[in-house]
Parts: structure tokens; C-alpha cells; sequence
């Protein structure tokens, strides 16, 4: 697996938006957050176009591919940072040229609908960095690791984490290479060229949000009938927010780990031989942690905590 070098101050990082539109106003904290990390924001020069077919893209698909295109090629460009999630990477994953790409690799950085992005470098043997977008969730108040985080990564500082154990927890310690993140993207893939392969030395984090309890039921049905479950040698699970429907679940419908949504993944890991670690924080709430896919981690289930350990410095730079 290929580790992007890491950057340093004076760098320049590339802000696209290849799936929904940007409003004017929307980077501002975001701009200003990157350059108090002596780096230099430059945005794609079609940030905030907007094209309406059925949905409002962040333009056309030819002008969300221009924008990631030069943030592949240019060779000043150190690292893209996904403006926001939405719909619309998978669109534009197919006539990417990566040919330069592959040549001087760089970070990407966003969950989500950036899952794609994730899970297509993965597989194609790059890290990535599933962390935070560039713009915020809309009324949301951000926990200080979420954006901190993603400076640690890019920055090549440890990254470790531990939290607290859950009921639902399968103890026991493995390590793997980390896949995934959300859910109905990670589903929506299956069966195409940037699908999960080879999940016996994979490490799994889930994670969505205003999903139906039936329809993840639905997605992890594909994902064990795909072997995935059933293969990988451990699974974390992040927010599951906003799930069903707020008439429904009036009690638990903002609770940034759902407890119904829990039962659900639970009836499938349960009987799982492999550490399975719930309430993870990352995915969509204020609370997002940086992780690092692609990369060897190290996952150690307790029955007092649970810690998730990166490795850093075993990789090959390119």
C-alpha cells in the first residue's frame, strides 16, 4: 500500500467539489483553517458552479471531472480536500486519468459520498484520509479532534484513539488493513471496480445516515452474502444518525450512535469470531475523526475500552 508523502508548511492543498454544490460563503472557515496551518488553499475554478438534473450537482460531470483532474495532476497540489459529500463522485470516477496520479500520489480527504474516492484508491493499492469535508454539516457544533485530526494525518503525526466499550461489543484484538465507510456507498459499489476485494486482511468501519433500519438490514444482507462480514478479520462502526424517520424514532432520532440502528448490525455481528468494536466517532456528526484507509491498523477490543492504533511508518512513499 502506498502512503502519499506527507505534508509540510508552504504545501498547497486543492479544495473540489465532485459531488454536490458549493454556496458562496460555505469554504470560508475552512479556508482560513488552512492557511492557520501554514498551507495554502486553492480552489478548483469551478468550486461553485451548479447544474440541476434532478439533483444540484456541483456542475456538470465534465466540470466536477476538470476540477479533480487538475487537482490529480498539478504537481504543486500535495493533497485534495472534498469541498463536501452529497451525490455525484461515482459519476466522475471512471474518467479520471490517474496516470500522474500513480506517479506522485496524494492524500484525499472526505467521508461520505467521498467513499467512493476511498474505496476505488484503496483498492487501486493508495491511502487515503476518510475525515471531515471541507464544509461543515449545516447546524452542527464540531468537536476540536475532528479538524485536528485531519492535520495529524496529513502532517504524518500518530494517530491513535480509544474509546469506550459497548454491549455490543465483540472482544479480541486483530490487525488489518482499514476499509469502508459509508455504508450505502460501500453497498452501492459491489460488483464494480471499486468494490471491496480481498477482505480476509481488511479491517471494516461502517458508517451512514438517514437510512431506514430495513435498508441497512438490506446492505449488510449483500455485504455477508458478498463475504464481506463473513471474511474480514474486524469491524468498527461509527455514527449511524438521523436513521428511520423522525415521527418514528422521536426518541433517538439525533443520537449520533442510534441504538435501534445498533440492534440491527448487532444481529449480524454477534456471532462474528472477530473484534467488533460500535460507537466509533466518525461519520456524520460533529464528532469525526480522522482515519486513515488503506493503511495497517491495529484494533484491540477490551471489555474496558477499545483502542485503534495506525501504523505510520512501514509504508512505501512514491
Amino acid at each position: 500500500m502506498i502512503q502519499p508523502d506527507f505534508l509540510k508548511e508552504g504545501d498547497k492543498i486543492a479544495i473540489v467539489a465532485p459531488a454536490k454544490r458549493m454556496l458562496q460563503g460555505e469554504l470560508d472557515e475552512a479556508i482560513d483553517l488552512i492557511k492557520s496551518w501554514k498551507l495554502i488553499p486553492v480552489l478548483g475554478k469551478n468550486i461553485y458552479a451548479e447544474y440541476d438534473f434532478g439533483y444540484k450537482y456541483a456542475g456538470t460531470d465534465e466540470i466536477r471531472t476538470e476540477d479533480f483532474q487538475w487537482a490529480l495532476d498539478d504537481s504543486e497540489i500535495k493533497a485534495i480536500w472534498c469541498a463536501r459529500g452529497g451525490y455525484g463522485s461515482v459519476k466522475i470516477i471512471d474518467e479520471l486519468d490517474l496516470t500522474n496520479f500513480k506517479k506522485s500520489p496524494k492524500w484525499i480527504i472526505g467521508y461520505s459520498d467521498i467513499t467512493i474516492f476511498h474505496n476505488h484508491f484503496n483498492r487501486l493499492g493508495f491511502q487515503t484520509i476518510h475525515g471531515v469535508t471541507a464544509k461543515k454539516l449545516a447546524n452542527t457544533e464540531y468537536h476540536p479532534t475532528s479538524y485536528q485530526s485531519v492535520y495529524e494525518a496529513l502532517f504524518g503525526h500518530e494517530i491513535n484513539y480509544e474509546i469506550q466499550s459497548h454491549a455490543y461489543n465483540n472482544l479480541g484484538k486483530t490487525e488489518g488493513e482499514l476499509i469502508g465507510g459509508n455504508l450505502s456507498i460501500v453497498y452501492s459499489l459491489l460488483g464494480s471496480e471499486s468494490a471491496i476485494t480481498n477482505p480476509s486482511d481488511k479491517i471494516l468501519f461502517l458508517e451512514d445516515w438517514f437510512e431506514n433500519w430495513y435498508a441497512v438490514d438490506r446492505m449488510l444482507m449483500n455485504l455477508k452474502r458478498n463475504g464481506i462480514l463473513t471474511q474480514v478479520k474486524g469491524i468498527i462502526l461509527g455514527n449511524f444518525t438521523h436513521m428511520d424517520t423522525e415521527e418514528e424514532n422521536a426518541d433517538n432520532y439525533n443520537h449520533p450512535f442510534d441504538p435501534k440502528t445498533f440492534e440491527v448490525i448487532h444481529s449480524f455481528t454477534k456471532n462474528l469470531n472477530i473484534p467488533v468494536a460500535f460507537g466509533f466517532p466518525a461519520g456524520h456528526t460533529g464528532h469525526n475523526v480522522a482515519l486513515k484507509m488503506g493503511a495497517k491498523v491495529q484494533l484491540n477490543v477490551t471489555s474496558n475500552n477499545v483502542t485503534l492504533h495506525h501504523y505510520t511508518n512501514i509504508y512505501e512513499t512514491r
